[in-house]
């Protein structure tokens, strides 16, 4: 069976009853995407009050320290640590010397140290402003947000000094003129912490898919299933409030293009959850808050949902923070490695009636590893199945050439036959069945082309519609022997 699926969700009771479990995420949601910081540019004017006269190299100019309150969109944060971001710096400057500058963010600090820069603007001129731009990583630096004061939130303090250069002229300015321009402003700001207000927000997915590969060899037939449980298990990690409807959720079969949607209660209702803990300031340590829903027989069509064996799912869904408001007076928090999730744990076990489900593999081949093959005069395949599943089985194979196109189609004449079950309906004995097969004279034209051979299985339980049970014991093995007059061409020298 773990050809079927992928061998690690497969696992088998005490008696050897296989079952299939598959956890799949549905929904995915950092809260990174809910909490959008927006990149942010603050322009700072520097004016000389009276006239500066004859200000000689390295004259320090009247230091600035101010708080800047951004407007975060809703947000109002308290503390973020930088998961990723930017701070971009850049000096406008017409003082007709070069100018040196040092900036500070007191309140910005990283192992410990406060975040501190210096750079330098060459000179300008009334007619021709110099610029110096500077970019710096803002990874892993804290920074507090509630001002000096202690008490605000969204606010930055910063301190900024200038002076000539040691290594400039002796300059003037006009009293009254802006002589310097500071612009500052963070990009691509994304926490990897934060707590505050996190505003109330909403979030609106529609017609979104995930793929699921679980079944993605079967290319065709039907498997009716004795039964079907999903749990729905949705996750809150983040500290405040929340409020999720799953919109719709879909089973999609894109090769035989059928959708079925779930009927559930959970489809269309709200699901609240409270916040979660933080219990030690470590985001491995949070206390989550979590809501289950099992999705079964009796409460829903999630057999007709499963048995369309999708290999796609859509969804919608809707996604609101705070819902009640500010009810923690500021103590939002989250981390960027704890999502908000809704996850579907899907547990079927693998008794079932099998209908025409086909199953499709590749292998190479080649008439020869060492020598050219030139013509194959006559031949014949023979089929040796070893069948120890509950089923039978039409075999085909199809001739590929190095392209991967179809080049010629081997047609079965006979069935795999399915071994004969016992008074409990297992397998106890494997059937071997031999298939001999001519090879025709359009067939033996494209086998010197044949670079791969596509098998296809079909399978079907004997005695519709009666169930069958999977153990971990059954198996098929096929071997595809060929026997063949050929004609070689003449090695090249």
């Amino acid at each position: 069976m773990a050809d079927l699926v992928t061998d690690s969700l497969v696992t088998a009771s005490s008696n050897g009853a296989l079952r299939l479990k598959v956890e799949t995420p549905l929904v995915d949601l950092p809260l990174d995407s809910v909490l959008k910081i927006p990149d942010t540019t603050i322009s700072k004017k520097f004016e000389a009050i009276g006239n500066f006269n004859d200000l000689p190299p390295g004259f320090i100019l009247p230091s600035v320290t101010e708080e800047t309150q951004y407007d975060l969109d809703g947000l109002a944060l308290r503390n973020i640590k930088v998961r990723q971001g930017t701070l971009v710096l850049k000096v406008k400057s017409v003082v007709e010397t070069a100018v040196e500058f040092e900036y500070f963010i007191p309140l910005a600090t990283k192992f410990g140290n406060s975040f501190y820069s210096s750079g330098r603007v060459e000179a300008g001129s009334s007619s021709d402003t110099a610029v110096a731009e500077y970019r710096f990583d803002l990874k892993d630096y804290s920074l507090n947000l509630r001002g000096i004061s202690g008490n605000g939130f969204n606010t930055l303090a910063t301190s900024f000094v200038i002076k000539t250069a040691e290594d400039g002229d002796t300059v003037s300015i006009p009293g009254g003129s802006t002589f310097l321009i500071l612009e500052y402003g963070f990009e691509s700001l994304i926490p990897d912490y934060g707590s505050g207000f996190f505003g109330q927000q909403t979030s609106i997915t529609e017609n979104e898919t995930s793929e699921l590969d679980v079944l993605n060899r079967i290319t065709s037939g039907q498997m009716f299933l004795d039964s079907v449980t999903i749990g729905l298990n949705i996750t809150n990690p983040v500290g405040a409030d929340a409020k999720f409807r799953l919109g719709s959720l879909s089973s999609i079969n894109t090769r035989t293009t059928t959708t079925i949607n779930l009927n559930h209660e959970i489809v269309e209702s709200d699901v609240l959850l409270t916040r979660a803990q933080d219990l030690t300031g470590n985001a491995a340590d949070v206390l989550p808050s979590m809501v289950n829903f099992e999705i079964n027989n009796g409460n829903s069509n999630i057999i007709d949902f499963i048995q369309n064996l999708p290999n796609q799912l859509g969804f919608s869904f809707g996604f609101e923070l705070n819902p009640l408001g500010n009810v923690s007076g500021g103590n939002d928090f989250f981390y960027y490695d704890r999502p908000f999730e809704a996850l579907l744990n899907i547990d079927i076990p693998l008794r079932a009636t099998i209908d025409e489900l086909t199953l499709v593999d590749t292998i190479e081949w080649s008439l020869s590893e060492s020598q050219i093959v030139e013509s194959v005069n006559s031949g014949t395949f023979t089929i040796i199945a070893i069948n120890g599943l509950p089923l039978s089985a039409e075999i085909g194979l199809t001739m590929l050439d190095e392209s991967m196109s179809e080049i010629g189609t081997l047609i079965m004449p006979s069935t795999v036959s399915a071994p004969a079950l016992d008074a409990d309906r297992k397998v106890q004995n494997p059937l071997e069945t031999r298939i001999s097969i001519p090879v025709s004279e359009e067939l033996a034209d494209v086998l010197p082309e044949t670079k791969m051979i596509r098998i296809m299985a079909r399978f079907n339980t004997s005695d519709k519609p009666g169930m069958v049970e999977f153990f971990d014991s059954y198996f098929i093995d096929l071997k595809v022997i060929g026997n063949f007059n050929i004609n070689f061409a003449p090695s090249p020298r």
